[in-house]
């Protein structure tokens, strides 16, 4: 009898445990996008954002149209910067200052051009990036 209830028991632990897993990997059925979604596929970098590993920009080199913004998302366990410029030397156009593990920071580019950037504490290891800007419909 012990046995056929410890059965029953442990059947429907698997049941929930199988269920659960199955919800947590459904998709979205709400209608709305969940962050870093969209119609890229699988790998493909989000349009107008640029991840922060330990020692890189994720993409480094990203081109948008005039108007368009750029945020910068630190998903390494150590703070960055994001500061316009090129070899250490800031050029004033923007800089976030050190941005902790999770932060983002966004700015709006609104004129054509190559614009450089790089990270403070990271400049040595080649933490550098390019935001390309082009007029819109190019």
């Amino acid at each position: 009898m012990y046995s056929r209830i410890f059965s029953s028991l442990f059947s429907l632990f698997l049941i929930s445990v199988l269920s659960f897993v199955l919800v947590g990997c459904s998709s979205n059925a709400s209608g709305t996008e969940e962050p870093g979604g969209g119609n890229n596929g699988p790998g493909e970098p989000e349009p107008g954002v640029v991840g922060m590993t330990t020692s890189s920009f994720t993409p480094s080199d990203i081109e948008i149209e005039v108007g368009e913004t750029v945020t910068w998302t630190n998903d390494s366990s150590v703070s960055h910067t994001v500061t316009s410029g090129s070899d250490g030397e800031h050029d004033g156009m923007f800089d976030s200052g050190n941005l902790p593990p999770g932060e983002e920071f966004s700015y709006q580019f609104d004129e054509t051009g190559t614009f450089d950037y790089y990270c403070i504490p990271h400049l040595s290891s080649g933490m550098t990036g390019t935001v390309t800007v082009v007029a819109s419909g190019s």
